[in-house]
């Protein structure tokens, strides 16, 4: 699979699922919303397996507040209400979960981190190898969800791997110490 070409459809699928679900379907924007120097709610989660990096999800406050109040059924929800954080965290949650779902035909697997999400003054550059992109509209709103990551080396993956299991076990040693223990006479 060539990554730098299927990843963006992905994404875009991914998006279209997951907002679609909690407010209107989106379309990549007609023009690229220039969000950048704007105050906002910017939310990351982390991948890693086959794909290493992380998926971030960009909105101004206001259309966040309004994007998570239909989602709560909260008519005057507050940009920097814990509600409206947590929101954005749970939609970009959603994303995430669909973008890992598409990787999977592709024999791809990635393990998510929770969403770590907070008000901030614009978003932050990518330091990554390989970045997407993506700009959206849904009704009035405007946001952007930027997938940065590289396709996992053997080290990578060697360093994912969980530690070998010990061959004793704390219950077995227990175990151990008690049979070797004489009853009190």
């Amino acid at each position: 699979m060539d990554h730098k070409v299927e990843f963006p459809k992905l994404l875009n699928e991914a998006v279209v699922e997951a907002f679609g679900s909690v407010f209107a379907l989106p379309a990549l924007a007609d023009k690229d919303p220039e969000l950048y120097g704007m105050e906002g709610i910017f939310s990351t989660i982390y991948l890693k397996g086959d794909v290493v990096g992380k998926v971030s999800f960009f909105m101004r406050g206001s259309w966040a507040a309004i994007v998570v109040g239909s989602m709560l059924g909260i008519d005057d929800l507050d940009e920097e209400a814990f509600e409206t954080l947590d929101g954005v965290g749970e939609i970009l949650n959603m994303i995430t979960g669909c973008f890992k779902k598409r990787l999977e035909p592709h024999k791809m697997s990635v393990e998510i981190s929770i969403p770590s999400t907070r008000m901030t003054g614009s978003i932050p550059p990518s330091r990554w190898e390989d970045t997407v992109e993506l700009g959206f509209q849904s009704k009035q709103v405007f946001f952007k969800v930027i997938l940065s990551y590289r396709i996992a080396t053997k080290e990578d993956k060697a360093s994912q791997e969980p530690p070998p299991k010990p061959k004793l076990t704390a219950a077995d040693l227990l175990k151990m110490a008690m049979a070797k223990k004489k009853p009190a006479a």
